[in-house]
């Protein structure tokens, strides 16, 4: 889904011309979310259609700085209150949001150590998992 902005990125780290890629801003924008500058250049734009296919009807906040949207999915631990009660991050699997927990939290939270939960049956994963709202 963002393989789009890590190609940008690593481009820009590549890149022969020897600009510095910190002074490049890139953005990810949303569908139907294009600022008119963008637009611009493609002369055949019709916003009307993205509205219509997205069901849009005011204005969305669709454009984040590429680089903030590349960290947060790169996060390879998290909290569990970010991930509990239905809460999913970008990037983040919601079928095994368990695997998102550092080492030490993963114990407190479910009481026993990856190992022995990876060693537990899978309906016996899915009860802990619902018990701690983490699916």
């Amino acid at each position: 889904r963002n393989s789009g902005l890590k190609l940008a990125d690593q481009y820009l780290e590549a890149d022969p011309s020897g600009r510095d890629p910190d002074s490049v801003t890139m953005f990810q924008l949303r569908e139907g979310c294009e600022p008119p500058n963008f637009r611009a250049h493609f002369a055949g734009w019709d916003f009307r259609l993205a509205k219509r296919k997205n069901g849009m009807s005011g204005p969305v906040k669709g454009i984040r700085d590429a680089r903030e949207v590349l960290e947060e999915l790169s996060r390879e631990h998290y909290p569990y209150e970010e991930l509990r009660d239905g809460k999913c991050p970008a990037g983040v699997n919601p079928c095994n949001k368990e695997d998102y927990l550092c080492d030490d939290e993963f114990e407190v939270v479910f009481g026993m150590s990856r190992n022995k939960f990876n060693g537990l049956a899978k309906w016996k994963k899915i009860n802990l998992k619902k018990e701690k709202k983490m699916f």
